[in-house]
């Protein structure tokens, strides 16, 4: 082979062979980066998954403000619920739905208007808060009510304004968008169980009895109030208005007319019988509160 051939050919190899180690000393590609986690939606405030399956008992929680509502032992659906306040508790313990009214209305909250229709109380408690004379209670609404005990705590449609926390003045609010189903999805007997921090029905009914009692020697307060101003007004509108004064200052009583020492003397003006003045107009009535039987929110 003639020598100009072999230099080639060295050349060939030994740019193979370093083609060959670049390629070992090439770094990696990274790996790509990892999929990114789905963005987790909010929960709401229900799930309902038991179509076709009615609700074989509720277990409430106060202290979480969930319900969890089940067909034999299978979960079919949760919400979160506003129960009472601190000052207005739930009782706990074991009840069962007594009574369900679609269109039910308190009979002792609401709002108190004026005779004039300006709102003048928006949290009215009957047998607790007065009404303005001509005034109007207007009960709140309670839609697709479920009576858990005789004196009307119950389960009905209710504002949740912060979820987990609780809102109400005893009753278990429900969100407006699962009442409904459970409304229609229970029976007069279904068992309904309150648990957390709260409490019990006999503990719950004597601290009612006590509030009932406070509430009442206020509204009496109120009354007394109300019947002395009214009477106070009345005084002051029958009084006879002040006698007027003249130019000085004298009472017109005070003025004597000088007449001639020949001139004769003018007989006296018959009298006139005076004219009886008309009755006082009676003090505006106090508004009574009906007394209730059976309290609820």
């Amino acid at each position: 082979m003639p020598p100009s051939l072999v230099l080639p050919r060295t050349c060939q190899t030994a740019l193979a062979g370093l083609v060959i180690c670049l390629a070992a000393c090439k770094t990696a590609p990274p790996p790509p980066p990892p999929e990114p986690e789905p963005v987790k939606k909010p929960a709401g405030l229900f799930e309902w998954k038991g179509q076709g399956k009615n609700i074989t008992s509720i277990k409430i929680n106060v202290d979480e403000q969930k319900a969890r509502l089940y067909h034999g032992e299978d979960e079919i659906g949760w919400t979160y619920v506003a129960s009472g306040i601190t000052s207005f508790p739930t009782p706990v313990g074991e009840f069962k739905i007594l009574e369900k009214v679609a269109d039910k209305v308190s009979n002792l909250y609401g709002k108190g208007y004026d005779a004039n229709g300006k709102l003048v109380n928006s949290d009215f408690k009957q047998g607790r808060d007065l009404l303005p004379p001509g005034g109007r209670f207007e009960p709140a609404k309670m839609t697709y009510f479920m009576r858990l005990t005789g004196d009307g705590v119950g389960m009905h449609i209710g504002p949740i304004p912060r979820p987990g926390r609780r809102a109400s003045h005893g009753c278990i609010r429900l969100p407006s968008g699962i009442a409904g189903t459970m409304f229609r999805n229970t029976s007069v007997g279904t068992p309904v169980t309150i648990t957390g921090s709260g409490p019990d029905y006999k503990t719950y009914l004597k601290q009612s009895a006590e509030k009932a009692k406070a509430n009442a020697a206020k509204l009496a307060a109120s009354k007394k109030k109300a019947e002395e101003e009214a009477a106070k007004a009345l005084a002051e509108g029958s009084t006879p208005p002040a006698e007027p004064t003249a130019a000085n200052g004298a009472p017109p009583s005070s003025v004597t007319t000088t007449l001639p020492a020949d001139a004769p003397v003018p007989a006296p003006a018959p009298s006139v019988p005076a004219t009886p003045a008309p009755p006082s107009a009676p003090s505006a009535p106090i508004e009574e509160i009906r007394k209730v039987d059976m309290p609820e929110e």
